[in-house]
C-alpha cells in the first residue's frame, strides 16, 4: 500500500521540463551508445556549456566525451531505448530533447524502488508498519530527496546504491562477526558481493566515491580479526573476495578513462575549472555550510535528521555495528567534499553531493519515533511529538512549493542581484532556502513589487531589465513544473 500510494504522488507530480545541466551530458552519451558509439558529437560540445565544462576532448583521438561517470549514461538508457524501439527512433538533432514521459516515469521506477529499499532498511530498527512508512514518506516529501527524484538527474540512484549497499554490508559484516570468514555461507558472500557491486556502480557515477573503497576494506578487517587468529583472519575466500573486486574496479575504471579521456587517471573535471574540484586543507566552509547555513544546511534541507540527532545515542547503544559503518562509510566522504572550494555543488536545491548518504544517516529518526510511542503518555513525548509534526508539516509544504515551479527559478529570481548589491537583497536570497524562495514568488505573482528586494531593483535596473526580469520569472511561475499540466499536444 505504502509503494502503491507513493508511485502514486510520483506519477501525479511528474515534471513538465527537463533538468537542465549535467545530466543534458549523460543523456547525450546515452544516445551516442544506442547509436553504437560513445563520443558525442563535435557540434554539441562545442555549443553546449564552456570548453570542458560537460564534454571533454580526448587529446589522443580529437573525439569529445561526456565527462561524467559513465554509469550515469548507462543507467539514462532504458527510456532511449523504449524510445528508439517502440515509438520508431530517437529525435534527429542532439539539441531535441528525447520522450519526458518515458523519463519520467522511469524515474517514478527510481522513487518506488528506493523506498522499497528504505521500509525493507528501517524495518531492522522497527517492527511498526507505520513508523517505517513516516520514515519513508518523511524521507521523499519532507526533504530536498522529492526534488531529485523528480528530476533526471544522478541523485536518486545515487541514494539506491548507497542504501542498497549500506543494507548489503552491514549483514555481511554481522555474520563476519558472528564466526568468522569460516562460517560465512553462500548467501553471506552474496551480500559481499552486492556490496561490492553497488561500490562499482557509484564509483561509475562519480569518482569520489572511490573513497568507500578503502573504507570498505577497513570495515572488513576490523570485523574479521576480532581477536580471531591470523589463519582465520586470513582466510583465502576473504582475501579474494576482498581484494579482487576493488582491484577490478579501479582497473575498470582506468580503462575507461582512457578511452574517453586518453589516460587512465584522466577523469574528465581536469578539462574545466580544475581547481574548483582539487581538495585543499580547508575544510572549515563546507563544515559549516553543511551544518549552520540556510541553503545548504543537511538539518533544514533532511530534517529527519534533526530528530535522529535526538534518537541517535539510543540507535548507537544498540545497533554498534550499523553506527560504526554508517560512519565510516559517511566520515570521509564527508570531509573530501567540505574540502573542495565546490563543496555546495551549485547549481543544486541543497547539499546535493551528501544528499544519497542523507536516508542512512537519518535512521536513528526510528529509534526517536519509537521512543515516543513507548512514552506516550507523557508531556515530554507528546511535546517532542508535536514538535517534529510541525517541523515534517512545514518542511512537506516547502518541497511542495519547489515542485510547483520550474526547477531552477530560484536561480532566475536571484539574478535581480546583477544588479543590486545591498546587505538586505543579498541576505534575502542567500540566507533563505530555495523552497522559501518558491514560496514567495509564488504568493506574489499577482505583484512582483511586494517582494523585499524588487524595489530596490526597480530603482537600480533599466526599464529594459525590469521587463526582461518580470517577463521571465512570471512566465516561470504561469509554466509550473508538472507533466499533466501541459497541453496535450505538448506531453512528449
Amino acid at each position: 500500500m505504502l509503494l502503491v500510494a507513493m508511485a502514486g504522488v510520483f506519477f501525479v507530480w511528474m515534471p513538465g521540463e527537463f533538468l537542465d545541466g549535467d545530466p543534458h551530458a549523460w543523456r547525450e552519451e546515452a544516445r551516442a551508445i544506442v547509436r553504437g558509439e560513445l563520443h558525442v558529437s563535435e557540434d554539441m560540445a562545442r555549443k553546449f556549456g564552456e570548453p570542458g565544462q560537460y564534454m571533454v576532448r580526448n587529446e589522443r583521438n580529437g573525439l569529445y566525451y561526456s565527462k561524467y561517470g559513465i554509469a550515469n549514461a548507462l543507467l539514462s538508457l532504458p527510456p532511449l531505448l523504449i524510445q528508439q524501439y517502440w515509438y520508431g527512433g530517437l529525435p534527429a538533432s542532439s539539441w531535441e530533447a528525447p520522450s519526458l514521459l518515458l523519463f519520467n516515469l522511469w524515474h517514478v521506477l527510481y522513487g518506488v524502488v528506493l523506498a522499497a529499499l528504505l521500509y525493507a532498511l528501517a524495518g531492522r530498527y522497527s517492527q511498526r508498519a507505520d513508523v517505517r512508512a513516516v520514515f519513508v514518506a518523511a524521507a521523499f516529501f519532507c526533504t530536498s530527496l522529492w526534488f531529485y527524484q523528480r528530476a533526471q538527474s544522478s541523485e536518486i540512484y545515487q541514494t539506491i546504491f548507497f542504501t542498497a549497499l549500506f543494507i548489503s554490508l552491514t549483514a555481511f559484516l554481522q555474520r563476519l562477526q558472528q564466526g568468522g570468514a569460516g562460517c560465512l555461507a553462500a548467501r553471506d558472500w552474496a551480500c559481499l558481493g552486492a556490496a561490492w557491486a553497488c561500490c562499482g556502480a557509484l564509483l561509475l557515477i562519480r569518482a569520489s566515491y572511490g573513497l568507500l573503497i578503502p573504507c570498505m576494506l577497513a570495515l572488513i578487517a576490523v570485523f574479521a580479526v576480532q581477536g580471531r587468529s591470523w589463519q582465520a583472519v586470513l582466510d583465502r575466500r576473504l582475501v579474494v573476495a576482498s581484494l579482487l573486486p576493488p582491484a577490478l574496479l579501479i582497473a575498470l575504471c582506468g580503462w575507461i578513462n582512457y578511452v574517453k579521456f586518453g589516460a587512465p587517471w584522466l577523469t574528465g573535471y581536469q578539462a574545466w575549472r580544475p581547481e574548483m574540484v582539487t581538495p585543499t586543507l580547508r575544510v572549515v566552509d563546507g563544515l559549516w555550510g553543511f551544518f549552520f547555513s540556510v541553503r545548504f544546511s543537511v538539518f533544514l534541507s533532511f530534517p529527519l535528521l534533526i530528530f535522529a540527532l535526538v534518537g541517535l545515542r539510543r540507535f548507537a547503544g544498540r545497533y554498534r555495528l550499523d553506527t560504526l559503518v554508517a560512519a565510516t562509510l559517511f566520515l570521509p566522504t564527508f570531509l573530501l567534499i567540505c574540502s573542495l572550494p565546490s563543496w555546495a555543488g551549485e547549481w543544486s536545491y541543497g547539499p546535493r553531493y551528501l544528499l544519497p548518504m542523507l536516508p542512512v544517516l537519518a535512521l536513528p529518526f526510528l529509534c526517536f519515533a519509537e521512543g515516543l510511542l513507548e512514552q506516550s503518555g507523557t508531556r515530554r513525548a507528546r511535546a517532542w511529538a508535536a514538535a517534529a509534526l510541525a517541523v515534517l508539516l512545514y518542511a512537506a509544504y516547502l518541497q511542495v512549493q519547489m515542485t510547483r515551479v520550474p526547477f531552477w527559478t530560484y536561480y532566475y529570481a536571484r539574478a535581480a542581484l546583477d544588479v543590486i548589491r545591498s546587505p538586505e537583497s543579498v541576505e534575502y536570497f542567500f540566507n533563505r532556502q530555495d523552497a522559501t524562495i518558491a514560496a514567495a514568488l509564488l504568493a506574489n505573482r499577482d505583484d512582483l513589487s511586494r517582494l523585499p528586494f524588487y524595489a530596490e531593483f526597480k530603482r537600480h535596473a533599466s526599464p529594459e531589465y525590469v521587463k526582461e526580469y518580470d517577463k521571465v520569472v512570471l512566465g516561470m511561475l504561469e509554466r509550473g513544473n508538472r507533466y499533466w499540466a501541459l497541453p496535450a499536444d505538448k506531453r512528449r
